[in-house]
């Protein structure tokens, strides 16, 4: 490839983006979308940076050192703060956007756009239809069924997709030769083919084994029926407020995968297995929104 995408992987859709600068065929709106921790940001950041710098993405110019660092002019971010995308946020960046320009463009990158209210998706879709000259939107999401249908259809939709656990093992070993073969395999097995996770829990071990042992919680959980039992388990998940809210944001991204994976291995269920993960997506949301965290998992725990 052409550019330092400092990315493990995903050299299909980093060459597509390539080729659509190289032709000059950019859109005005690109969604990336994948699961979490996979490098999407780091892609859609990267990607900022060779259309804004005048030195082929040199990585030493004033330009790359901005964006690099989320301080530049023209170059704006919303990150996802566990916060919904509100309606003032929305009319802040449009009018971010309506300045004069002093770079090649005005990006916007936004990370996590299924955030948005209804309000200020609203807003956000007239700017999209209708954007300024030289203006490109990069978004991410990790699940395209909680972006509106009005987004998708404006934007270019490039996935990202997981790798392989022995496609992960391999570079894992290139990466960290100093590590034990075992440890790199538990990453390699637990990161669900997530690059970025696998890379958290080489440098993290305390990290995966709690990841394991959720891991362990959800396979079991979903084969016990007693609402008491599941009840507890919230308990467990709330009962330490500087780890719940982590806590949660792991048992929901290993309930998916798991849910996932039993819909694969068993086509005749896949249905039931969906409906299910729609309503993970619907109790996450809800999370971000910062609803009463214990009701919103008891109503999950009812749910499923």
């Amino acid at each position: 490839m052409k550019y330092n995408w400092s990315v493990i992987g995903h050299e299909k859709e980093l060459k597509q983006i390539e080729s659509d600068i190289e032709t000059g065929n950019v859109s005005h709106g690109y969604l990336l979308a994948g699961p979490n921790s996979i490098g999407k940001f780091t892609v859609a950041k990267k990607m900022a940076g060779i259309l804004q710098c005048n030195n082929n993405f040199c990585h030493e110019c004033p330009t790359c050192i901005q964006i690099q660092k989320g301080g530049h002019l023209d170059t704006m971010e919303i990150l996802d703060n566990g916060e919904s995308i509100g309606i003032d946020e929305m009319h802040t960046l449009v009018e971010r956007l309506n300045m004069s320009k002093q770079s090649n463009y005005k990006i916007c990158l936004i990370q996590s756009v299924e955030r948005m209210t209804v309000a200020a998706a609203n807003r956000f879709l007239k700017t999209l239809e209708e954007p300024p000259s030289d203006t490109i939107f990069i978004m991410t999401t990790n699940s395209m069924r909680l972006v509106l249908p009005t987004i998708l259809s404006r934007a270019r939709v490039i996935t990202f997709r997981s790798v392989s656990a022995k496609y992960l093992e391999e570079l894992l070993k290139q990466t960290y030769p100093d590590k034990d073969d075992e440890s790199i395999k538990q990453a390699s097995i637990f990161s669900l083919g997530r690059i970025g996770k696998a890379v958290h829990f080489m440098t993290n071990p305390d990290s995966l084994s709690q990841y394991i042992a959720i891991y362990h919680d959800v396979q079991n959980f979903l084969e016990f029926k007693s609402v008491i039992g599941r009840f507890s388990y919230v308990d467990s998940l709330l009962e330490d407020e500087d780890t719940a809210e982590r806590k949660i944001s792991v048992f929901l991204d290993i309930l998916t995968h798991v849910l996932r994976s039993k819909s694969l291995e068993n086509p005749s269920a896949a249905k039931k297995y969906i409906n299910t993960l729609s309503k993970v997506d619907e109790h996450a949301i809800l999370l971000r929104k910062n609803v009463n965290k214990r009701l919103v998992l008891e109503n999950l725990m009812l749910a499923i």
